[in-house]
């Protein structure tokens, strides 16, 4: 509701909403804001959040797969290891990523904020769960056809996973997303940063935080998650409460 008043009509005491007119007029103003730099935070969220939770979800299913396969040395070892590293809370190694960044002069990059996103330990443990539900002999029955692995990973093991690969992603999607604290760490530039950190820069020309424009703004960091879990709830629903 807010998102329909005038900076005067947000701080009087009503939880009424405002005028229709207000909320369209803020969202003109949004989209036109500085040469339609919201754009470039939308265009900049969708492209860490996808490509982030693409590759981490597909090292994820690799690392899961060999797991599933393969006995090795060390196998129980590294999953504690793996399990682990996923209760390690990531505001812990911000400032080790952010000199290693610093060095390798990666700071204001994008590659800043997708680098961090590309493995998630927490997706792996997961997605070993997930494989570890695929019956051995499916594996089995493959390798008598003569498919080798990367055949067998790709036609075999992959799309019975897929629930599992949708489920993780919009997870991962979702937390890119949301993440805010590693962008504002290592992004200065206002071209390069998310659309979760490009709204808290909404100012008038002096300076001063427009709230009806950050709200409007925030109106749409919610819209693409609503229908994102819209789109794949049949996916998300019993997968997430499948896994063992």
């Amino acid at each position: 509701m807010s998102t329909t008043k005038n900076v005067s009509q947000l701080f009087q005491k009503s939880l009424l909403p405002g005028n229709p007119s207000h909320f369209v007029e803020n969202i003109k103003t949004v989209f036109t804001y500085e040469d339609g730099v919201f754009f470039k935070w939308l265009g900049n969220s969708f492209l860490y959040a996808s490509l982030g939770a693409f590759i981490a979800i597909f090292i994820a299913c690799l690392v899961g797969y060999a797991f599933r396969r393969y006995d090795f040395y060390g196998k129980k070892i590294i999953f504690i290891v793996i399990l682990g590293f996923s209760m390690v809370p990531v505001y812990a190694i911000i400032l080790p990523l952010f000199m290693l960044f610093k060095d390798l002069a990666l700071i204001n990059t994008r590659l800043a904020v997708l680098l961090p996103s590309f493995v998630n330990v927490f997706s792996v443990y997961l997605m070993i769960s997930y494989w570890n539900q695929v019956p051995e002999e499916v594996f089995s029955a493959a390798q008598i056809d003569g498919a080798n692995d990367i055949l067998i990973f790709f036609k075999i093991g992959l799309p019975n996973v897929i629930p599992g690969f949708i489920t993780l992603f919009l997870l991962h999607f979702v937390t890119t997303w949301n993440n805010f604290f590693l962008p504002l760490v290592v992004v200065n530039s206002r071209a390069k940063m998310p659309l979760i950190l490009g709204i808290t820069t909404i100012t008038d020309s002096q300076g001063f935080p427009v709230y009806n424009l950050t709200l409007t703004a925030s109106f749409f960091t919610i819209l693409p998650l609503l229908i994102l879990f819209i789109s794949l709830q049949k996916y998300f629903k019993p997968q997430l409460y499948s896994t063992r």
